[in-house]
């Protein structure tokens, strides 16, 4: 175990969109994939029409699709979602296995400082078994999310290597962000992924980098100018979509 969890000056968490508009079915594409990638080098999001589940992994832009494809994202497409880091870790250490969800979840919360920060994530490792979903294609007029996750598609594999990762928010920031953590995983052979669901971890290597700062950029579509946002009261639904 190397490093500290203290968040350092300039370093900021990203996002595009923020997550109650996905709550209320906001799902058009709004920011170029080349400014997504721009933001940052590590990241999770969602593609156009809530159609597959973005990872953002070394700088290159995947989604992971509900019919099982993974391709690499290209830089004019259009995302509605997504949150992004420049990933520089000040924090490393050896996992060894069986480690599942529960657990994995309960040592992070065990090695950061403080609940009331966003740390990145990032774990390169061997899976015994890893569960993911991803966001099927919707059609307008669009579902809420809560609903439209209801068509999502889940798939479980054995034995597998890849790198999960994602981000740990506050509890306060639930509705802008997810509060607490939202993890997604790719394969080493960029075949398999999507939004974690549960896994089994065998050994890897867990890296985190802390941040005080988090920047938001609003979408300025039609669909989102035009929204009624004001009495959304978005956690139960929120917590639904990333545990369902």
């Amino acid at each position: 175990m190397t490093g500290h969890l203290r968040p350092r000056p300039g370093k900021a968490i990203h996002q595009f969109s923020f997550v109650d508009a996905l709550v209320a079915g906001l799902y058009e594409g709004a920011f170029p994939a080349s400014e997504v990638r721009a933001a940052g080098d590590l990241g999770v999001g969602c593609g156009d029409a809530l159609d597959g589940e973005l990872v953002l992994l070394d700088g290159e832009l995947f989604v992971c699709r509900g019919d099982g494809e993974v391709r690499a994202v290209g830089d004019d497409e259009l995302l509605p979602f997504a949150e992004v880091a420049r990933f520089e870790p000040t924090f490393t250490r050896e996992l060894r296995g069986p480690l599942g969800e529960a657990a994995f979840e309960e040592l992070v919360d065990g090695l950061v400082p403080s609940a009331n920060l966003f740390y990145a994530l990032r774990v390169d490792g061997e899976f015994d078994r890893m569960t993911v979903r991803e966001a099927v294609r919707q059609q307008q007029p669009y579902l809420g999310l809560a609903e439209a996750v209801k068509q999502q598609h889940e798939s479980t594999v054995e034995r597998t290597r890849g790198t999960m990762i994602g981000f740990k928010g506050p509890d306060v920031f639930q509705g802008l962000s997810v509060a607490d953590f939202h993890l997604h995983y790719l394969d080493s052979g960029r075949a398999f992924g999507g939004h974690v669901m549960d896994f089994e971890l065998v050994e890897g290597v867990l890296q985190l980098e802390a941040y005080a700062t988090f920047t938001l950029r609003l979408p300025q579509v039609e669909s989102f100018l035009e929204a009624e946002l004001d009495d959304i009261d978005a956690d139960a639904a929120i917590r639904q979509a990333e545990d369902s």
